[in-house]
């Protein structure tokens, strides 16, 4: 059993391709994380796979969770997951969670988690291929949390071990299980179960129109006026955001919004910078609520999934053109009054149709 010991901060190249060859060639390699060592075998190699469970004496019947370099790749194993599956991934990836949701198979689950640790992630990205990677330990006994605990315990037993000195938390992951409602802790790590609870809790709304510079931004500020208003307990629990379907990041709000809302509103939105939807912000938003059936049509063709969380505003009142809320760009500044009165008149009803329905509770 050999070891090799590596720099986080200065990665030697040659050394990375050599574990990331062992683990390809089917060996079993002690890998450093952000939490404890682990125990790697590649994913897609069945001897490797039994040699690992054999190794950690784990029974078959527990499935092995992977690690993957990417969100992008990990959010890839799963079907659908809920907004707030999104939300966790946002707050706490890369990083010492592991999340368990259905795959694309029917049926079948899979635990994923996405490391910030560089040498782990250098390997990942060298060997091209997930692996397995649970804490390197004896089920039910002590995490590992060195290199020389983990060659204590597998001593003759692996093929290499990766030292990279201690880990950052010496806790292990946090596993959730967002197949239960809400959700289920299967190992409390690192992450409480209060913040997981939190993100669960927590709803956001997105709202879209075409620049993010006039009407979506407007139904943002005056959403959060008169909704926080109304319920200034919920502050911290709904999150609320704008954005545009064709428009790039990083532009100013309309001077004739910004002087409209400060006249009639009092309020500042100078610091508005417009942002182009991703498929993300959709993924990750409870509520979508958009100016024009256009918009509609863009959010679904990005994801069809949506089609159950997705509103014109506009049919909060009763307007012609199938509730499409006119974009004022490009006309006056009294076209643009109107198109403030509409949007805060929708708003206003949806703050009490949020409170109606339930869906503040």
């Amino acid at each position: 059993m050999r070891k090799i010991k590596i720099d986080p901060f200065n990665i030697d190249s040659s050394a990375v391709k050599e574990v990331a060859d062992v683990l390809l060639k089917g060996g079993i390699v002690v890998l450093p994380t952000e939490t404890v060592y682990g125990l790697a075998a590649v994913y897609d190699n069945k001897e490797a796979q039994e040699r690992l469970y054999r190794i950690k004496r784990r029974p078959l019947s527990k499935p092995f969770s992977i690690s993957v370099e990417k969100i992008e790749e990990a959010i890839s194993f799963f079907s659908v997951l809920p907004p707030y599956g999104f939300r966790l991934i946002e707050k706490f990836w890369p990083g010492p969670l592991t999340i368990v949701f259905y795959t694309k198979e029917e049926d079948k689950t899979l635990g994923i988690r996405v490391s910030s640790h560089r040498v782990l992630n250098a390997i990942l990205r060298e060997a091209k291929k997930p692996i397995y990677l649970p804490s390197a330990n004896i089920s039910n006994e002590k995490e590992a949390l060195s290199a020389e605990e983990a060659e204590r315990i597998f001593d003759g037993e692996i093929d290499l071990i990766v030292d990279t000195g201690q880990p950052l938390f010496l806790k292990p992951s946090t596993v959730v299980d967002l197949t239960c409602h809400p959700f289920k802790i299967l190992r409390e790590g690192v992450i409480s179960q209060r913040q997981i609870g939190e993100v669960f809790y927590q709803r956001r709304i997105l709202f879209v129109c075409t620049g993010n510079t006039c009407r979506s931004p407007m139904a943002e500020y005056l959403f959060k006026k008169y909704f926080y208003g109304k319920y200034p307990y919920l502050e911290g629990r709904y999150e609320v955001i704008s954005r545009g379907t064709a428009i790039y990041d990083g532009g100013p709000i309309s001077s004739s919004v910004a002087e409209i809302l400060k006249k009639k509103e009092n309020m500042d939105v100078s610091a508005h910078k417009t942002k182009r939807i991703t498929e993300r912000d959709i993924l990750s938003s409870d509520l979508i609520f958009v100016m024009e059936k256009i918009h509609q049509d863009c959010i679904l063709n990005i994801v069809p999934t949506a089609a159950g969380r997705v509103f014109l505003l506009g049919k909060f009142l009763f307007l012609d053109d199938d509730g499409d809320i006119p974009d004022p760009i490009g006309m006056s500044y009294e076209k643009f009054v109107e198109v403030y009165e509409l949007i805060k008149q929708a708003v206003r009803e949806l703050v009490d149709w949020l409170g109606y329905e339930g869906s503040i509770s």
